[in-house]
């Protein structure tokens, strides 16, 4: 839909006043780009009034220029800060209301933002900042739920219309993070208990099922965890955004068992890719992809795949946690190549993020053996 909207934005100013077409698009770049940001403050605004968590802050585009991670929060500085996005969590009930309210914030604001641009139609500039402004706002108001983005739309005018496992899904969400919570620090079995209370209470959610699965993960149960996750490829209520969950999960949980040697590479090399494809094709954003595709290159012996991808996502990861796992990976492929002294070097951030994650704890371990 965005590229009809941007169709449309370069038509309306040019045909308003041809003579002016050159600054009227340089205010629509501005308004466009300064319209998204600020829905994307708006969220954070929101976040605070209403009492929902932020976990992830990403300024601009391009390569990594800062980072500061803690346990419930990453932030990152990119080279080129033309945007701005927000990642938020729910941690306290009501979940649904406290979404569409932060949602509703985030609208309003920008709206008032905009407004000012509305009253000055006469002047080039500003005309292309307001409409262009407009379609952004009109673009993020279609409500639109994928693997990889959630429009403020589907927040205000899908949520609140949520029934069944799709709602208790998004209502679990607080015993969820708890499971997180725990795993992002190592507290693994906190985090085993309120995980099975969770899979005892709602055995048939993903969410739960996941929390399940990531601590079994953790634990390095990976051929119990790709089991689980295998059972759930048969169901047939699960959405394609669903599925595509589910695959990028099982991908990831093969890729763990051939790394452990916990599945024949045979068998399990074929399965990954297909699985980690199927996900792409659902709408699984392939960055976050990544981390799974870096692993298998380390399985097959290609170091500088694995560098490569591995690289990238440390520079995509969401937490602390998804960070010292690529890290982890980045010392393999550096120690897969010959080179122990890099590896040690990038070891070194991964132990200080999460010494104890079996990944960086097994990779150390081989290091100080080599």
């Amino acid at each position: 839909m965005w590229k009809v909207l941007t169709a449309l934005v370069v038509l309306v100013l040019v045909a308003w006043e041809p003579g002016a077409a050159l600054p009227s698009l340089g205010g629509a770049v501005v308004g466009g780009l300064g319209t998204a940001a600020a829905l994307q403050v708006g969220l954070l605004v929101g976040a605070l009034v209403c009492r929902v968590r932020v976990s992830l802050v990403v300024v601009g585009v391009g390569g990594e220029l800062r980072t500061w991670t803690r346990p419930h929060l990453r932030v990152v500085v990119r080279s080129v800060p033309v945007v701005l996005s927000v990642g938020l969590t729910s941690v306290r009930a009501p979940v649904r209301p406290r979404l569409w309210a932060a949602s509703l914030v985030a609208v309003l604001l920008t709206v008032g933002a905009l407004a000012t641009a509305w009253f000055h139609l006469d002047a080039a500039f500003p005309r292309g900042v307001a409409v262009a402004g407009l379609a952004v706002v009109v673009d993020s108001l279609v409500p639109r739920r994928g693997a990889g983005v959630t429009t403020p739309g589907w927040f205000l005018f899908a949520l609140p219309r949520l029934t069944g496992r799709a709602a208790a899904e998004m209502d679990a969400t607080p015993m969820v993070n708890e499971v997180s919570d725990a795993v992002a620090v190592g507290e693994l079995d906190r985090a085993e208990e309120i995980a099975g209370r969770l899979l005892a209470a709602h055995p048939t959610l993903l969410v739960a099922i996941g929390s399940h699965v990531g601590v079994l993960t953790m634990r390095g149960r990976h051929a119990e965890a790709l089991h689980t996750v295998s059972q759930l490829v048969g169901r047939t209520d699960l959405t394609p955004r669903d599925m595509a969950f589910v695959m990028a999960q099982m991908a990831s949980s093969t890729a763990n068992a051939l790394e452990a040697g916990q599945l024949p590479v045979e068998i399990g090399l074929g399965a990954a890719h297909r699985a980690i494809d199927g996900a792409i094709q659902l709408g699984y954003p392939r960055h976050r992809a990544n981390g799974t595709l870096a692993q298998l290159a380390l399985v097959e012996g290609d170091a500088a795949k694995a560098l490569e991808l591995g690289t990238q996502a440390k520079h995509s990861s969401e937490n602390g946690l998804g960070r010292a796992d690529a890290l982890a990976t980045v010392a393999r492929a550096q120690m897969l190549g010959g080179d122990n002294a890099a590896a040690r070097e990038t070891l070194g951030e991964a132990e200080a993020l999460a010494g104890w994650a079996p990944r960086v704890a097994e990779t150390s371990a081989r290091l100080n053996v080599t």
